[in-house]
This record gives C-alpha cells, sequence and structure tokens, in this order.
C-alpha cells in the first residue's frame, strides 16, 4: 500500500533522518557538536601544507560562489614566523566554513576560530584552490602569554569533540610553551621528504 506524505512532513522526515544519520541530536537541551578524528602534532606537523606562527589581521565572510547560500570566512593571517612555506612578513590566507552575512550567519561546530589581534599556531591544508587548517579546530592552535609572559599554545576545538581518545589526550599541546611545541614541529617537518619541503 503506498502512502502520501505532505511535502513539509516529508522534508521534516528527511531531516530527522540526516539528522539522525549524522549524529546530531534534535533535542533542544542536547549539546550540539561534531566528532573529530584526533589528529596529533606528528600527524599535523606531516600532512600540512603550509604551517605558520602568525597575527590575525582581519576576517571577511561571504558566499562561497555567485547563487550560493553556504558562507565561508576568509581569514588574513601575517606570518611572525614561518615553519614551512610561508615567508616571515608575507600575508597568509586560511578559510573556514560559515560566518556571517548580512543577517544571515552559519555555524560550523569544531570549526577553527580567529579572533583579529591573536595569533596563533597555524598548520594549513590546500583543498579546491584555498587552504582550510587541518583537522578543523585541531590545526589552529591559539597562542596566549602565561602569567609569567611566556607564550604557550591552547586548542579550542569549538564545539567538537574528539572520538576514540580520553578528553585530556585530545589536546596534548595544551598549556606547552610556544618554543617547545615548535621544536617538536620543527623535527617532523624535517624527516618529510624532499618533495614536501618548502
Amino acid at each position: 500500500m503506498q502512502r502520501n506524505v505532505e511535502p513539509s512532513r516529508f522534508f521534516a522526515l528527511l531531516f530527522t533522518g540526516l539528522c539522525v544519520l549524522l549524529g546530531v541530536s534534535l533535542s533542544d537541551d542536547a549539546a550540539r557538536a561534531s566528532s573529530l578524528y584526533p589528529l596529533s602534532l606528528e600527524t599535523l606537523s606531516t600532512q600540512a601544507d603550509r604551517i605558520l606562527v602568525g597575527t590575525v589581521e582581519k576576517s571577511e565572510a561571504h558566499f562561497i560562489s555567485s547563487g550560493s547560500r553556504y558562507i565561508v570566512t576568509d581569514v588574513t593571517v601575517r606570518s611572525d614566523r614561518n615553519v614551512l612555506g610561508v615567508p616571515a612578513g608575507s600575508r597568509f590566507v586560511v578559510r573556514h566554513l560559515g560566518g556571517v552575512v548580512g543577517d544571515l550567519g552559519q555555524r560550523v561546530f569544531g570549526e577553527a576560530s580567529y579572533r583579529v589581534g591573536e595569533q596563533v599556531l597555524l598548520f594549513a591544508s590546500e583543498r579546491q584552490g584555498a587552504f582550510y587548517a587541518l583537522g578543523m579546530a585541531q590545526g589552529a592552535l591559539h597562542v596566549y602569554r602565561d602569567s609569567s609572559g611566556i607564550s604557550r599554545v591552547e586548542t579550542q576545538l569549538a564545539g567538537a569533540e574528539i572520538v576514540g581518545v580520553a578528553p585530556a589526550a585530545a589536546a596534548a599541546s595544551n598549556g606547552h610553551s610556544l618554543d617547545e611545541v615548535l621544536t617538536q614541529v620543527q623535527a617532523y617537518v624535517a624527516r618529510r621528504p624532499a618533495s614536501r619541503k618548502e
């Protein structure tokens, strides 16, 4: 027996089915999150196409293409320290999904976040002609100064959860000094095949 379903009910059922498949909760009080597979510092260092420490100068949100309803934000970062492929003093543009254009805002949980004026340790990979933080929020480590003035790094997962590992292991670099982390990153980069070094 064939059953007719009104179009509005059909789309509601379709949306609910997609949310279940994607693991998104429809409960109002449930936390919203993206699930990310953990990326180690070694993986970030060996898989990134560009690595730098830089200062965020500006961000500009726009629709990904003419007629599109999907928003992306291009973030301009001035390179303070080149690790791989971004000379100090140059500007580098990294893109993330979501943003605000006019009255329309879109947010992708677990996506990298940036604030103008802050410093980041960025691991970027190229996709479809633009650079994105590798592993979403995992590839954009925020740099802050502790009470003694030492620069340290922190991963801000922005609504994401890391699957398959204990929470403490999900952000193993958190709280480590920037210099310590960079020493490890440079050692991993030095082991990359010559074809992947710039």
